[in-house]
């Protein structure tokens, strides 16, 4: 009699433990990205403080234990909304000026500067599901509703970028002050804003759609013609 050593196919304790362990881990997941996907919708619709914690946990079919497992508070959960958009674009940002200033040892090109600044913004607005609007309604929002936690949150979050841009631009621009140099970002970062609010809206029927690279250089002229004026 012929005998047939059969292989077995039981999974053993352990990987059965990994197992149930990376299912567990990917629920946790999807259920911080529900979260934060109902969180950034709904206070870009209805402002931070008409939205409570019960209305995103009920739309995002959640209790209320996994907001505070997954972000503590309303204001850290706020925090993370605009966290995990704005941190990953600084960081291209930053990058794009890194990569600027080592390729461009004596003089840095004003455009250049503005570049890459701009260009991650547009390029992340087109790339992203519904072109980031409900981010740039929230992102509008802060900016028109006085909160200290989010204006605290930002500064953090911008401040070491912006140090660098006006190091920057005060290199490619040495007449001008740095008071000079603050204006003329905070009317640039006022048109990119005002873009991301309405680049799908108000456009004439006579004007033909132009796509994201026409959109970038456009504004990195508009803007480097505000820097250079008087």
């Amino acid at each position: 009699m012929e005998l047939r050593h059969c292989k077995n196919d039981r999974l053993t304790y352990g990987e059965k433990r990994t197992n149930v362990s990376n299912v567990r881990m990917n629920e946790v997941k999807d259920t911080r990205s529900r979260i934060l996907d109902v969180a950034e919708e709904l206070f870009s619709e209805q402002g931070f403080d008409r939205v409570s914690i019960r209305d995103i946990t009920k739309i995002a079919e959640v209790n209320l234990a996994a907001i505070n497992y997954h972000f503590g508070s309303k204001e850290d959960l706020i925090a993370a909304v605009f966290e995990r958009h704005i941190v990953p674009l600084n960081q291209a940002r930053m990058s794009a000026l890194e990569v600027l200033q080592k390729s461009s040892k004596k003089h840095l090109k004003l455009e250049d500067i503005l570049e890459a600044f701009i260009r991650p913004t547009i390029e992340c607005s087109f790339g992203t599901p519904k072109g980031g609007k409900a981010f740039s309604q929230l992102l509008g929002r802060c900016l028109s509703e006085t909160n200290p936690e989010i204006e605290a949150m930002l500064r953090r979050q911008c401040v070491p970028l912006m140090d660098k841009m006006d190091a920057a631009l005060m290199q490619a621009l040495p007449k001008l002050s740095r008071a000079d140099i603050f204006w003329r970002m905070k009317f640039t970062y006022g048109a990119l804003h005002h873009w991301l609010l309405t680049k799908d809206k108000f456009r004439p029927d006579w004007m033909v759609a132009v796509d994201a690279e026409a959109q970038i250089q456009k504004l990195i002229s508009f803007a480097a013609a505000g820097f250079r004026a008087v």
